[in-house]
């Protein structure tokens, strides 16, 4: 496998992220270790002309990326052993999330609701802070309820589902009724993957493929509505999402830079009023450079 790496500026990442939402399967990631590190644009490619063809296709977009990146082979290995090296197991409340290889090792605590994953090819490591984000308005609004039988009856959507993970925490943590969809095939895919890993059946969580206004429309109207998406689909969006949330329920968005947090509370805040009507609580938080909006209907 061919790698490529180059350092860029930080007020290029979220530029580049968006491009590479646009594509329906991307080579391409920023690797942002800390805010006091540069950035740095990676690419992993079969051969090095096909490395170079993307780069050559990339500066297309973005002519300030330098005419030629780094260029470097990895072993299949040692490529998945670093992927795995760099997984660790998380948690937050009743919720684990676990990386598949490491089930093994991980002693469950009783009462716990564990999610055994791999990503695959597909967004969605749970090492994200996005993702743990909406990880966390998820549990807290399940423990908020009265009983199991509550828990049971609320019905949940993941919109952009990544690797399935949000989709499938919700039916670890009791829901009956879970639909997840992404644009991605690839994402569908392991998410399915993911669902059998945990011993789920098809119909515990149902995933298809498909974009935010048709997989909405398949999903119906329901009880929690979680959307980690970036600030700029989000908002396309708002008004189709706040739609897709019943009376009594919520609708967390993450995928926000935490600079972007203010707007998206304003937009998704003035639209909630026009399509629930009545006040609407709006609430935010930050994790790192990023955060997410959570909106709850009356």
């Amino acid at each position: 496998m061919i790698e490529t790496r180059c350092q860029i500026e930080g007020s290029l990442a979220q530029p580049l992220e968006d491009f590479f939402c646009e594509l329906v399967r991307s080579p391409w990631l920023i690797f942002h270790e800390k805010a006091a590190h540069p950035p740095v644009l990676m690419g992993y490619f079969d051969s090095e002309s096909e490395a170079l063809d993307a780069w050559a296709d990339l500066r297309k977009a973005f002519k300030m990326l330098p005419e030629r990146p780094d260029i470097g082979t990895l072993e299949d290995r040692d490529w998945k052993e670093a992927y795995k090296a760099n997984l660790h197991p998380w948690s937050y409340g009743r919720l684990h999330w676990v990386p598949d290889w490491r089930r093994a090792e991980y002693d469950v605590p009783a009462g716990a609701a564990v999610v055994y994953f791999d990503a695959g090819l597909a967004f969605g490591t749970g090492d994200h802070p996005t993702t743990r984000l909406c990880g966390q308005r998820l549990a807290d609004f399940l423990g908020a309820l009265p009983d199991a039988d509550a828990v049971a009856g609320t019905s949940v959507i993941d919109a952009g589902c990544g690797s399935g993970i949000l989709a499938i925490s919700a039916a670890q943590l009791g829901c009956k009724k879970v639909y997840g969809f992404d644009r991605d095939p690839e994402a569908v895919e392991v998410s399915a993957e993911n669902r059998a890993k945990n011993d789920l059946p098809e119909n515990a969580v149902v995933f298809t493929h498909d974009g935010i206004e048709t997989g909405l429309v398949k999903a119906g109207a329901s009880d929690i509505v979680l959307a980690n998406i970036i600030s700029d689909v989000l908002c396309i969006y708002a008004d189709n999402l706040l739609a897709a949330v019943n009376k009594g329920g919520m609708l967390a968005l993450s995928g926000i830079l935490a600079s972007e947090q203010a707007t998206v509370m304003r937009v998704f805040e003035s639209k909630a009023r026009a399509v629930w009507g009545g006040n609407v609580r709006v609430e935010g938080r930050v994790m790192g450079e990023w955060s997410d909006v959570a909106l709850f209907r009356e």
